[in-house]
């Protein structure tokens, strides 16, 4: 140890630690002045060494008057013996100024103070690093007071030792409720102490965590949040975490409603009755709904990729359905009728509805909406028809040729003919046997008048029964050749029930002066003279059909023979006028005209005739009646015809007449009638015997038939029986 100690000069080592240490040092003497002062002092404030030694500490380094007198204090203090440790601001040289922490350590010797160390630090740096992070501290502490986020610190155990307001008010809380609180007891009700336990498990491990949760408020409200945590300590039991909540609410609210939507919108497009197609703004299909599938007739495969254009809108329907999916593409509003193809080949008539709407990263998708036109279309097509036609004839109505008229009458059409044709006994018609069969007589007619004209002719129907032809550069000979050919279009005619025969006029207009009004007028005068000159035959046509179909039907042939030899021996027995016994066979014949309308497989139905049938045999009196009071050889039986249904007690039809009321042939042709249906052939009914016919016929009396009557018949009856009785 002596040998160490003679070898090691302390002088030299403690001269060397001055010298190499980084921190400034300056011996201070008593009076104030320095005795010694190292490198890294004369560095630290841009001094010489020969500027320090011998000059005052104070005024080298505290010369300014705001900072001497706190310098003075200090080495006042120090040379008295006590250590001292300040942080203050001292100045160099060149006057600028810095932050240094001074240690002041006395010398002592005894008890007196020999000099004074000064040792400075310059802690510039310390202190800028100091200030930012007071900064950084401060922004920190504003960004978590501040956020709309709530936060929560809390240790490895989950107890919260810090919360922000944002916490508190999002889930209604006061810091007392949340301040030494463990986690899962704070945000654990509704079942979730558990689940919140589990993460905090998670937290420790992974030291970070990403999820959405439902947590509830105080109240038991539920709130939806996206929650991250996140470690902000050292691993071990002094871990710390912040956890940071925010409310997604409001995206979730959204999110479901836009899934809600979606669904909607999913269940609008696949069952909308209209066609929809989802199209790329290049033309290419990307979806179709099933209606789609339907009107054209293709598979979602077989759409899904093609070009829409090229599917439904081939050849030269192509170049137009382009442009129609361009103008969408370019954001315009397509709204347009169209024809389009459907797979196996046919047309169909569609209204297009297409809009463009954006679907993110600059593409647009357009939406195709096709609804099947083709009835409407029809309907159009109806309704443009009837607008200018008849819609029983199909022939021009009245309102077109008045147009038609005016638009043709000019020179370069003249000779312009006019031809009126009217319908031959149209009211007796639909009298005697209804409007239907009236309406079959006039659209016979239309059919003939077209077919005896040109194209170019106009043929209308401006009336009930009367018809216009107007007949462009056409003479009056000719105009009289066309008269003629529907003339003999009419006798050829076997469409009613009745002779087709219609009034003819002609006249026409061959000079630029006259007035095709007069020229009208003129047609119309010389039809009704036609009509004067034919009305009499015309009506003996009838008389003539009439004839004709009484003798047509055998089974009806049959009866009325029957019921002529009944009423000539009866008419005979009751001592008639001969002028009786006329009306009388007249009437035996013509008694069931009114029967004529009805077919055949109901006259003689084999069961009971329903409703409407009976109904419809019931009118045959009445169709009788109309028809005989319009024919002269029968309009003296008219009244007859009437009532040769009417039933003695007043239960038979059509009026329900009753006793004398009823004419006294008809009651009499009721009874033969009757007769002749019960003793005569009956497909539904077998036969009765004359006397079976008789007792019935008895036991009627005063009912169905006239008492008198009635007796009178069973007495022929009973004169005839040496004979043959009755027929």
């Amino acid at each position: 140890m002596e040998g160490v100690n003679s070898t090691f000069n302390i002088d030299a080592f403690y001269e060397t630690l001055i010298d190499q240490t980084p921190l400034g040092i300056a011996v201070q003497t008593p009076d104030g002045k320095v005795a010694r002062a190292n490198s890294a002092f004369c560095e630290m404030f841009g001094y010489d060494p020969g500027e320090v030694v011998g000059s005052q500490l104070d005024d080298l380094v505290a010369r300014e008057e705001d900072l001497s007198a706190d310098a003075g204090d200090l080495t006042e203090l120090v040379l008295r013996g006590r250590s001292n440790l300040a942080e203050r601001v001292r100045v160099r040289k060149d006057g600028s100024r810095f932050p240094v922490l001074i240690w002041g350590v006395p010398i002592i010797q005894g008890d007196r103070v020999l000099a004074v160390y000064a040792i400075y630090e310059d802690i510039s740096e310390r202190k800028v690093a100091e200030r930012e992070l007071a900064r950084e501290r401060s922004v920190l502490e504003r960004i978590v007071v501040d956020s709309p986020d709530g936060m929560v610190l809390f240790d490895e155990e989950g107890t919260v030792f810090r919360s922000n307001p944002a916490f508190d008010r999002l889930f209604d809380l006061g810091q007392d409720e949340v301040l030494g609180h463990h986690l899962w007891e704070i945000l654990g009700g509704g079942g979730k102490e558990e689940e919140i336990r589990g993460y905090i498990r998670q937290l420790r491990d992974r030291k970070r965590l990403d999820y959405d949760a439902v947590r509830f408020r105080k109240d038991g409200s539920e709130i939806h949040l996206s929650i991250r945590a996140v470690a902000i300590t050292g691993d071990g039991p002094s871990g710390e975490y912040l956890a940071v909540y925010r409310d997604i609410s409001s995206r979730v609210m959204v999110q479901q409603q836009l899934a809600t939507e979606r669904t909607y919108f999913e269940n609008l497009f696949m069952n909308s009755p209209l066609a929809i197609a989802l199209v790329g703004g290049d033309g290419i299909i990307q979806r179709v709904n099933d209606s789609f599938e339907r009107l054209f007739g293709y598979y979602s495969y077989e759409c899904v990729g093609a070009d829409l254009d090229a599917l439904i809108a081939p050849g030269e329907l192509r170049g137009d359905a382009v442009g129609l999916t361009r103008g969408a593409a370019d954001g315009t509003t397509i709204k347009a009728e169209r024809t389009r193809r459907r797979k196996d080949g046919s047309w169909v008539e569609v209204q297009i509805n297409a809009v463009c709407f954006p679907v993110g990263d600059g593409t647009t998708l357009i939406y195709a909406i096709y609804q099947d036109i083709t009835e409407r279309k029809m309907l159009d097509d109806k309704i443009r028809f009837f607008g200018c036609h008849d819609a029983l004839t199909g022939l021009y109505n009245q309102s077109f040729f008045e147009e038609e008229l005016r638009r043709l009458d000019s020179p370069r059409q003249l000779p312009i003919s006019l031809v009126v044709a009217d319908l031959d006994n149209l009211k007796l018609i639909n009298d005697a046997f209804g409007h239907l069969e009236g309406d079959k007589l006039l659209t016979e007619a239309g059919t003939i008048l077209r077919s005896c004209c040109r194209q170019e002719d106009i043929i209308a129907r401006i009336g009930g029964d009367e018809f216009i032809m107007l007949l462009p550069q056409t003479t009056l000979l000719e105009a009289r050749s066309v008269c003629d050919r529907v003339r003999r279009a009419c006798e050829r005619s076997q469409g009613g029930m009745i002779p087709l025969s219609m009034a003819l006029g002609v006249a026409a207009k061959e000079e630029v002066t006259q007035d095709l009004m007069q020229v009208r007028k003129k047609a119309d005068d010389d039809m009704y003279l036609d009509k004067l000159t034919r009305s009499e035959r015309s009506r003996s046509a009838i008389y003539s059909r009439i004839v004709e179909f009484l003798d047509s039907d055998p089974r009806m042939k049959t009866h009325i023979s029957r019921v002529r030899g009944l009423a000539h021996l009866f008419g005979k027995h009751l001592a008639l006028r001969q002028d009786e016994m006329e009306k009388l066979a007249l009437l035996a014949r013509f008694h069931d005209v009114g029967l004529m309308p009805i077919p055949a497989e109901v006259l003689y139905k084999k069961g009971p005739l329903d409703p409407g049938e009976w109904e419809d045999v019931r009118r045959h009196p009445e169709r009788g009646y109309r028809l005989a009071r319009n024919l002269a050889p029968l309009s003296s039986i008219a009244e007859e015809i009437l009532c040769h249904h009417e039933k003695y007690d007043g239960s038979g039809y059509p009026r329900g007449l009753s006793g004398e009321d009823i004419p006294r042939l008809s009651r009499v042709i009721h009874l033969l009638c009757a007769y002749e249906a019960m003793t005569g052939w009956r497909s539904y009914r077998p036969s009765l015997s004359s006397e079976e016919a008789l007792e019935e016929i008895a036991s009627q009396a005063g009912k169905q038939f006239d008492p008198r009557l009635a007796g009178v018949f069973v007495q022929l009856h009973r004169t005839l029986e040496v004979g043959n009785g009755l027929p």
